[in-house]
């Protein structure tokens, strides 16, 4: 059953369809509805004989008059145009209009079954008499309007389109938009070109703005350091517009006047930043280096009576000074003032610097060292309000003068004598030929992230050791923990094992085999081989280690800026309060040579060959600024950390990483976990307070001699995921402190 739709010129003005009508048709707002069954030529389904009604039986059989006035059994128009044919198949609805007013086949029929049958040519005279009457009869019945109305067919569907040639209706097989439908077709194409050529418009506008236009996708800024203070000096200068390593470099000043046991001018670091647009990372390695003079032999001697040959040549301002080259965006003058400030109006003692200083005041330290930090020989308590003059003078002048004024002035030949005086062989010369390093990090693909890390001579090429190692055993958080703790046990053990073999390449051709066999993810899985998945095994199992030296100390400052950069600095001066030599202008300097190898060292140390001190060289140092991104586009997690505890940061930030990239925890929880480290000589593992009890019991039932102790480390970082920045502090730390901004304009 379908419904076939009639339009009236001038609807009914009165009366009602009769009953034996109304199932035929129905008439709403001047359109009248008949309904008649949908039929095609031959149609293998006849209308149900439910159906009913006369006018059901009509169009089942078309009537004599349909076949005599048309041929080929449809309905056309004198002019033959297909899109008047009424055919007999119909679409599921048929428009039609009014062309002329003649009866309707039906009602002929009854005429001529009680008249005489008329003569021929009379029937078309017949007709159009009834069209001339049509009129005046539908004034007053809407059915007889009906039997008087000729109804013009309009195309309104595949069938109707494709009928264009006067032959018998028949069902489609062919597209009929494929033929004589040009105007369809290009207005289609217009369409279609029109759309993508906005979309590739759109596109490349995007693409331009990504890479040519000012940061757009990410507006918001995190800075994270060892000292509140610190941390909110970064945090202004981001909000006067500054860059990133704007910010960075004056944290790591300002940790160098109120953490002076863990860095300092007087010491070096090293800096890791990443470009997030451009994909580009730089390693500034500002590290100390040897004097000119030096010698192995000078350090048989006792060196507690000889601190000057102690003394590496600083590199910390060189070294911040070139990034600001590279990446400042505010003066420098203005980035320095802001941190000699912090010294001219005042800090607070923190409580790791107290802590810091009580037991500096055990150990022989030079009167200049007393008189600057321990007045009335007595260590300050923490929340004392203090002041560095001194330290503000100096940063002042570097400020006006750049680092000319460090490097080749008053200052330079003040710092030589006073290591001079203390035994060392630091010249003039030796400032005046320093110089940074400029270099492309240590990197691999893990898990889908791209991690970057310092590299030789630093132990970031441990780090991505480490993680090669760990990367086959598929780590989640859904492994059992006493798996995973083992598997990282072990895999510590073997990089450790291996940044203990490490040394400077530009002094030792042979460090390039070594870090090539450190990064390869093939070796990775030859030494994961070596690892027994119940059984703990001391490492010389895995690979021959040297003695590494212990209890360095460092500051650390992670940023990312609305700049879209990622900053990781590392900056100390070994041990706290380094060589414990004090300038008459306030500058600490630090104790790098004792970072080298040599013969003797220590009571049954075995020394490291490619780390021998050498005149000019850099030492091995665990100095890891680390940064990591998604390895694939813009969209996913960025992380920047670092750790502050010689070899202990190679364990903890492994351990933090393995959290955030494997087991997908948000960095709060990352950083809050208990950590293990595993000690080489003698073989032990050491866990922090926050490791549990059920999982040291896991691991000693695998053969691991477990001692806990209060803290091992300090990691600090900043996540970025998509374009939410967070910056988080290490919870066992009392004085670290993290800034998040949500909107810089």
């Amino acid at each position: 059953m379908v419904f076939v739709m009639y339009r009236f010129f001038h609807p009914p003005q009165s009366g009602r369809p009769s009953a034996d009508r109304q199932d035929l048709y129905a008439r709403i707002n001047g359109w009248v509805f008949l309904q008649r069954p949908f039929r095609k030529t031959q149609d293998p389904h006849p209308p149900h004989p439910s159906f009913g009604s006369a006018a059901a039986a009509a169009m089942q059989s078309p009537p004599p008059e349909t076949a005599a006035g048309h041929t080929g059994g449809r309905t056309e128009d004198k002019s033959a145009n297909p899109e008047t044919t009424l055919g007999s198949a119909y679409s599921p609805v048929d428009y039609m209009s009014i062309t002329s007013f003649p009866r309707l086949p039906e009602d002929d029929n009854a005429a001529a079954a009680a008249a005489p049958a008329p003569a021929p040519g009379d029937n078309t005279l017949k007709l159009r008499k009834g069209e001339e009457n049509a009129l005046s009869e539908q004034d007053t019945d809407p059915d007889v309007f009906l039997k008087s109305a000729h109804l013009q067919r309009l195309p309104s569907s595949a069938s109707d389109l494709a009928s264009h040639e006067i032959a018998s209706l028949r069902e489609t097989r062919t597209d009929p938009f494929t033929e004589d439908c040009a105007c369809q077709r290009d207005g289609l194409t217009v369409i279609i070109t029109a759309g993508l050529t906005f979309a590739l418009g759109v596109t490349v506008a995007l693409i331009m703005q990504i890479y040519l236009g000012p940061p757009q996708i990410f507006n918001q800024g995190a800075v994270v350091t060892d000292v509140a203070q610190c941390t909110s000096l970064g945090f202004d200068v981001l909000e006067r517009q500054g860059s990133s390593v704007d910010a960075a470099i004056a944290a790591a000043l300002c940790l160098g006047i109120v953490h002076p046991h863990t860095s300092g001018i007087g010491g070096g670091g090293v800096m890791l930043v990443h470009n997030i647009r451009r994909n580009e990372t730089r390693v500034i390695d500002f590290r100390e280096t040897a004097p000119a003079a030096i010698s192995e032999e000078m350090l048989l001697t006792k060196l507690h009576l000889n601190p000057g040959l102690l003394v590496g040549v600083p590199g910390m301002l060189s070294g911040l000074h070139q990034a600001h080259q590279l990446y400042g965006r505010m003066p420098w003058k203005d980035v320095v003032t802001m941190a000699a400030e912090v010294a001219r109006t005042g800090f607070n003692v923190t409580h790791d610097l107290a802590e810091a200083l009580a037991k500096a005041k055990d150990q022989n330290m030079s009167d200049a060292f007393g008189h600057l930090f321990l007045p009335d020989g007595q260590p300050p308590p923490s929340g004392l309000l203090t002041r560095r003059l001194d330290l503000a003078a100096i940063l002042d002048a570097v400020a006006s003068k750049g680092t000319s004024e460090f490097y080749s002035e008053n200052l330079t030949r003040e710092m030589a004598a006073a290591v001079q005086a203390a035994g060392g062989v630091l010249t003039e010369e030796d400032f005046g030929n320093y110089s940074t390093v400029l270099q492309q990090p240590a990197e691999i693909i893990y898990q889908g992230h791209h991690v970057m890390a310092a590299p030789a001579p630093h132990a970031g090429i441990a780090l991505i050791a480490a993680l090669n190692i760990l990367e086959g055993y598929n780590i989640t958080s859904q492994v059992p923990r006493n798996s995973t703790y083992h598997w990282i046990a072990e895999a510590l053990k073997i990089s450790l094992a291996l940044a203990s073999g490490l040394g400077d390449p530009m002094y030792d051709t042979s460090i390039s085999d070594v870090v090539a066999k450190m990064l390869s993810k093939s070796q990775a899985s030859l030494l994961r081989q070596m690892i027994n998945d119940s059984q703990a095994f001391p490492v010389g199992h895995y690979a021959p280690s040297f003695t590494l030296e212990t209890g360095a100390a460092a500051a650390q400052v992670m940023v990312m800026g609305p700049d879209d950069h990622i900053v990781s600095v590392m900056s100390s001066l070994n041990k706290p309060f380094g060589s414990g030599i004090v300038t008459p202008s306030g500058i600490l300097l630090n104790s790098q040579i004792l970072d080298f190898s040599w013969p003797n060292k220590t009571r049954g140390s075995s020394p490291n060959p490619h780390n021998s001190l050498q005149p000019g060289k850099r030492p091995m140092s665990f100095l890891m600024p680390t940064a990591v991104r998604p390895a694939v586009g813009l969209c996913g997690t960025y992380v920047a950390v670092g750790s502050s505890d010689g070899e202990k940061a190679l364990s903890g930030i492994t351990q933090v990483l393995m959290n955030v990239l494997s087991s997908r925890k948000n960095m709060s929880d990352s950083l809050a976990y208990g950590r293990l480290h595993p000690h080489l000589l003698p073989n032990m593992l050491l866990v922090d307070s926050e490791f549990e009890d059920e999982d040291v019991e896991l691991l000693q039932a695998k053969g691991h001699k477990v001692e806990r102790r209060d803290v091992l480390s300090l990691v600090e970082g900043t996540r970025r995921t998509n374009d939410l920045i967070i910056g988080v502090k290490d919870p066992r730390s009392a004085d670290a402190s993290a800034l998040t901004m949500s909107n810089v304009p």
